[in-house]
């Protein structure tokens, strides 16, 4: 006889607190590559609190060889930050406006405005973004003269001595390789929203995310411990969540480090180590966490070229020919639901029987939308348009788009195209 928690439902047990501190005092604690450059990006006070969280480990403290080459790949953008961050937000702020201007020109012709009320209203846009730019420079100034040198390396050699996994032998990095590139077809995690790495210059195309996954979780078995992995990361292929809210590991995630090696995992964000940091007997600042927290909600949207009218067109225009199900799908995503659309609406959609699974709906978005990108009709840093959402854990209950996507659809259908 099973319990509640038995067999495949082992990934349901959601940790207490007390699960989780007893977990910071006794697991072994593997560090992924974005905490390690994220010690560039925070301000000072919040890398020298992370650091000392993380010496306090001991040697319980790991970093998958997988993590630190990505480290050293991406240093150089990571180390002139807070500079390199403000070009990244300049940048952003740059591409928002001319969204935007984009946005009122399609409103104008919709409703009739004439070329000066326009005028007016984009060169208020412009103002804007302009003087949100000089608060940013004055920003940097202030943080250049706080920080000098490279204080955090220096730290980080010592820290991190002996505590980095072996590279793996050429044939099991393959095997690897080949394992993360099949979890990605399947919509299986970790690392398969890395879809679009595949085609990349990167040794190991999109399967980063499972190299760190499998060298932590083999480490932490041959030291026969419990594991907790720190990431920045916030997608849904790590995490299970609820609306906004961090619930722990993906169901399939715990359950297959269980079969691996019958104890538990736990998954956290930089930003929720610091705010347990006195577990560890650490003092920190109490604005550490919500620094750290901060990085961890803007990245993403730094990092992300917008969709544009034109490339969500392009995009359209060939789900039509190859993915109609999906092209429908993806015209129901508009403001007055919420850039949403149901699993039941899917299925309705396509007609699908009740016991059809969905893994593998989004992958025309991922194979097309790579596709117009090497042929320059869609920008090569747009977030994926059609993401499984899994509040539930295991079967994904909705599916979003980007922020800008809604009103988008609602310009396409403005200017006469297809609704």
């Amino acid at each position: 006889m099973h319990g509640l928690y038995d067999g495949e439902f082992v990934g349901f047990k959601i940790a207490s607190s007390g699960d989780v501190d007893t977990a910071l005092r006794e697991a072994v604690v593997a560090v992924d590559a974005n905490v390690l450059f994220d010690l560039y990006r925070f301000r000072p006070q919040t890398s020298q609190d992370l650091i000392k969280t993380l010496k306090s480990l001991g040697d319980r403290l790991v970093v998958p060889h997988q993590a630190l080459r990505e480290f050293w790949r991406r240093r150089q953008r990571s180390q002139d930050s807070p500079r390199g961050a403000t070009k990244t937000a300049t940048d952003a702020l740059a591409r928002s406006g001319r969204s935007i201007r984009d946005a009122l020109a399609t409103w104008a012709k919709a409703v009739g405005v004439d070329d000066d009320e326009l005028s007016g209203v984009t060169a208020r846009v412009d103002d804007f973004i302009d003087a949100l730019k000089g608060e940013l420079q004055e920003v940097l100034q202030d943080a250049d003269a706080e920080r000098g040198g490279d204080p955090i390396l220096e730290q980080l050699e010592g820290l991190l001595a002996g505590r980095v996994t072996a590279p793996l032998e050429h044939e099991e990095w393959t095997e690897c390789v080949a394992e993360a590139n099949r979890r990605i077809d399947a919509d299986e995690p970790p690392g398969y929203l890395d879809a679009d790495k595949q085609d990349s210059d990167l040794p190991e195309g999109g399967a980063g995310d499972y190299l760190v996954w499998y060298q932590a979780t083999r480490y932490a078995k041959e030291q026969a411990r419990d594991l907790l992995i720190v990431t920045r990361d916030q997608k849904e292929d790590w995490w299970w969540r609820q609306q906004s809210d961090f619930i722990g590991p993906r169901p399939e995630l715990t359950l297959e480090y269980h079969q691996l090696t019958g104890r538990r995992l736990f998954l956290m964000r930089p930003a929720d180590l610091l705010s347990r940091a006195s577990v560890l007997e650490v003092e920190v600042d109490q604005a550490s966490s919500v620094d750290a927290g901060r990085v961890a909600d803007i990245e993403e949207e730094l990092a992300a070229e917008p969709w544009t009218l034109e490339a969500l067109s392009a995009l359209l225009e060939r789900l039509d020919q190859e993915a109609p199900v999906q092209a429908a799908a993806l015209r129901l995503a508009t403001p007055d639901r919420g850039g949403r659309v149901s699993r039941e609406k899917v299925y309705e959609l396509g007609e699908y029987a009740d016991d059809r699974m969905l893994r593998g709906f989004t992958r025309p978005f991922r194979r097309l939308t790579a596709a117009l990108q090497d042929e320059g009709a869609i920008p090569a840093g747009v977030s994926p348009i059609f993401v499984a959402r899994y509040p539930d854990g295991v079967k994904a209950s909705y599916f979003s788009v980007p922020s800008e996507v809604p009103q988008l659809l609602e310009g396409l259908s403005a200017r006469g195209d297809r609704p």
